[in-house]
């Protein structure tokens, strides 16, 4: 779990190895306002058995440069103003101390985050080995150098995956063997996440730069209410590597900028978009178009959301999305709320289209998927390119006129004459007060000249309306539809 901005530290005196007994020494810092210290002790029993003593060997050199360059890391990551290791080598006997870990913090969250991280890398970055002495034998040596959950975990682990005919052993390989990219850190990754780890993704990268907030919790089920106040790349780590131990997890605790984006999606095979934000989605479709990256990304409004995947030789975000639309034209999770069963089943989705991508099955190339749990409907319109598409090109596209309008008389000062279109489905309520013609969405046939098309919230009315200006055929949606403008609607059957 190395970030990509890790900067390896020199050998110090932060990890050391001993024979002699461990005499702890606390550390005092005026800068520190918290202090935690880990102890782990010989024990008793283990697995059922009798321990009389446990004895480790190190390759001295090797160890002390991976334990310092791993100590020096804890301090980058976390903001540690200290931190030490030390550990016995040799036989200890039953209640000796076997190793001693101790971090200074300016808080509480990073101190103790610090030192979980610190003991479980210590487990297998180190190169320690140790032997249990039974009552009636040994153990053997057993290395501390490999990461946990390999051999016949990662086999047991994914029997159900590879026992589909569409994945089996050459599947799972390749599986085993992608690279993929989470951008943003949020509510989609709680899908996302879960889903490819357990599908067997080798390894997977987390971007983000925000630390959990209490406010995301009723939606981003990765973390829990201890977690608040932390990375959000960390937690998510812990969260992959505690399910599956074996697998790697990279973690880039920063903003996607177009100062690193290039950087960060050469590395992998599949990228997966988790932002909330239309201008980083524009860089990510530019960028991933540049290197030929398939990228699958989604939006959530509410109750609705959207799922495609863009294909390096297929139609483009900005094939859809010609203009981006002006910033605060469609309400965050913040202002106006989100479904937080939405977000894990959009998440599970992009997942979805990822790992069949990985097998070569059928995916959203040239389509858009919109799902609306609120009424429970789900529906599929086509993409297609548009010629001379600045972000097929890798280009972020220009702003143009946006594709929506606030007002209706926004529209009558561009187009004149114009007919207003529910495409809300049959039963949607309420009724439109203005006249208007109904073409519900999932059986829409444009009628001739220009049009604002009004839903429930203007998601859907936006992403046809971008279908059709695609298509040359003039068309805007009302921002916000019938929920943000009371004033269109009747209370009377329609």
């Amino acid at each position: 779990m190395r970030s990509f901005f890790f900067l390896r530290w020199p050998v110090a005196d932060m990890f050391r190895l001993t024979s002699d007994p461990i005499v702890p020494t606390h550390r005092s810092d005026d800068q520190a306002g918290a202090f935690v210290t880990f102890k782990g002790r010989v024990r008793s029993r283990n697995g059922g058995r009798t321990v009389l003593r446990l004895e480790y060997e190190a390759y001295a050199e090797m160890a002390l440069t991976e334990g310092n360059a791993m100590v020096g890391e804890a301090i980058e990551r976390f903001g540690l103003v200290d931190a030490e290791i030390v550990h016995r080598i040799g036989l200890l006997e039953v209640g000796d101390t076997a190793v001693w870990v101790e971090v200074a913090a300016p808080h509480r969250r990073e101190a103790f985050a610090a030192a979980e991280w610190l003991v479980d890398q210590l487990k297998w970055r180190v190169p320690i080995w140790k032997r249990e002495i039974y009552a009636e034998g040994d153990s053997g040596w057993i290395g501390a150098d490999a990461p946990p959950g390999g051999g016949k975990f990662e086999v047991e682990f994914g029997r159900r995956m590879t026992c589909l005919h569409e994945v089996g052993e050459a599947g799972a390989r390749l599986l085993g063997e992608a690279r993929v990219l989470i951008v943003g850190v949020g509510g989609l990754a709680v899908g996302a996440l879960p889903a490819l780890v357990g599908a067997g993704i080798g390894t997977i990268g987390l971007v983000d730069p925000d630390e959990v907030e209490t406010s995301n919790l009723h939606r981003q089920t990765l973390f829990a209410a201890a977690d608040v106040g932390r990375g959000k790349v960390e937690r998510a780590a812990a969260f992959a590597t505690r399910l599956r131990p074996g697998m790697r997890v990279e973690t880039f605790p920063h903003a996607l900028e177009a100062t690193n984006a290039d950087a960060l999606i050469r590395a992998y095979d599949w990228i997966v978009d988790g932002t909330d934000s239309f201008a980083a989605k524009r860089l990510l479709n530019a960028v991933c178009r540049r290197h030929r990256k398939p990228l699958v990304t989604a939006s959530v409004h509410r109750w609705e959301g959207q799922i495609m995947t863009v294909m390096p030789d297929g139609p483009c975000l900005a094939c859809l999305f010609p203009q981006s639309p002006p910033e605060g034209c469609v309400g965050t999770c913040a202002e106006e709320g989100v479904y937080g069963g939405l977000v894990g089943l959009v998440g599970s989705l992009q997942a979805t289209e990822v790992v069949k991508g990985i097998l070569g099955m059928s995916i959203l190339d040239r389509e858009v998927l919109l799902v609306d749990l609120r009424t429970s409907d789900v529906t599929r319109l086509a993409r297609t390119s548009r010629p001379d598409c600045e972000g097929c090109r890798g280009e972020l596209p220009g702003s143009d006129d946006p594709l929506e309008v606030s007002r209706l008389e926004q529209a009558a000062s561009r187009f004149g004459a114009y007919r207003v279109v529910d495409i809300r489905e049959v039963g949607e309520r309420p009724a439109l007060a203005v006249p208007h013609l109904h073409i519900p969405m999932s059986r829409f046939d444009p009628p001739s000249g220009p049009m604002v098309l009004v839903c429930a919230h203007g998601v859907r009315s936006l992403v046809l309306a971008a279908e059709l200006a695609s298509l040359g055929i003039p068309a805007v949606s009302l921002r916000g539809g019938v929920s943000a403008h009371p004033e269109l609607a009747d209370a009377g059957p329609g």
